[in-house]
């Protein structure tokens, strides 16, 4: 019998303050992430070819029907880098009395990009883009990030890649009652590795729906409960658009916004799977769906960077939908679902007395 949903194991909500919708939103990213590695740098058609008699029922057992030396590297259930280093922005707001530090992340990052998480038995930090590792090789890294990832993007060899906005669904959830500090701390953890406009506008847009969904204005909810995502979208792609300057750009931003066809987003396209706004599309994309799984397996089959377009879509699809609506197997099969569950928790106690003294 197939799975349908899938029940959270932490209490229920403390207050006003949504648990089920943020466990929903952070797993919804590290399974979205551990799926999409069994496509992750294929084409669309290599992707057809490997995985077109199980595209309907993906499971994280599959990834050995390609067996390359990439996904070899990570064991069954394991999730990436982009749910690595989500997780290192989580843990430095959890240790830091829930201030966003950007050389504390700085730090974290580049100590786990030399050892991973040790705990969990890794000995490097695997799958790190090359716009972070060049930023995170400045001699300032550690102690002035935003200078180095500046000086990159300055030297006119930084591409508007998606190793911002990968990461950044926890700062949609930390004080997502405030919309401008939401926008504040994913601008300030952005600019650690990401400095171009675009990368910003990214990390804006998304961090600023998911704090949105958590919030449920009136202006943003249905009569029956539902969200008016039209709305959210407008209102994301708004606080979005004051990180670029032309008509152009903000254009560009919109339209991707407003992709109603996943194909259109063309996720496999030789020497561009990497840009910000194809992740971003492939987010807003899903946040439109209603199915989980329909829709993160629609994503994973474009192939194309997927474990990171899967990280983005999962995060706002599994904030809109909540924890039920993802599907068992690939929830409990996560390697390391226990140590994750640990680190939300501890956050959830910061964030909890947050959202009292707020």
């Amino acid at each position: 019998m197939a799975e349908t949903s899938f029940q959270a194991s932490t209490p229920g909500s403390t207050g006003d303050y949504p648990r089920d919708q943020i466990m929903a939103t952070l797993y919804g990213q590290a399974v979205g992430d551990a799926i999409g590695l069994l496509t992750e740098f294929l084409t669309k058609e290599e992707a057809k070819e490997e995985y077109g008699e199980v595209r309907k029922h993906l499971e994280l057992e599959h990834k050995h029907l390609w067996p390359d030396v990439h996904r070899t590297r990570w064991e069954e259930g394991d999730w990436t880098d982009d749910t690595d280093q989500m997780i290192l922005i989580l843990q430095s707001l959890t240790d830091n009395d829930g201030q966003v530090k950007p050389e504390d992340f700085a730090d974290r990052l580049k100590f786990w990009s030399r050892n991973g998480f040790p705990e969990l038995g890794d000995r490097v930090g695997m799958g790190i883009g090359t716009t972070t590792a060049k930023v995170i090789a400045n001699p300032e890294f550690v102690t002035q990030p935003h200078k180095a990832a500046r000086e990159w993007l300055e030297s006119g060899k930084m591409a508007a890649s998606n190793g911002a906005v990968m990461r950044t669904s926890i700062l949609g959830v930390h004080q997502f009652w405030d919309t401008d500090a939401v926008v504040g701390n994913a601008l300030d953890i952005c600019k650690t590795t990401h400095y171009d406009p675009r990368c910003q506008a990214s990390t804006v847009a998304v961090s600023v729906a998911i704090s949105l969904m958590l919030k449920r204005a009136p202006q943003h909810m249905k009569r029956s409960g539902k969200y008016r995502v039209n709305k959210i979208i407008h209102d994301s792609f708004k606080m979005a658009a004051t990180c670029l300057q032309t008509q152009e750009e903000k254009k560009e931003l919109k339209s991707f916004l407003e992709i109603k066809k996943i194909q259109n987003l063309k996720l496999s396209e030789s020497g561009k799977i990497g840009y910000t706004y194809k992740c971003l599309g492939a987010g807003f994309w899903a946040l439109k769906q209603k199915d989980f799984r329909k829709a993160l397996q629609k994503i994973v089959m474009e192939g194309g960077d997927a474990d990171t377009n899967g990280a983005v879509a999962g995060a706002l699809l599994g904030c809109k939908l909540g924890m039920s609506a993802l599907p068992v197997s690939w929830v409990t099969n996560l390697k390391h679902k226990a140590w994750l569950d640990e680190k939300i928790e501890k956050y959830f106690v910061r964030g909890e007395k947050m959202m009292a003294n707020k």
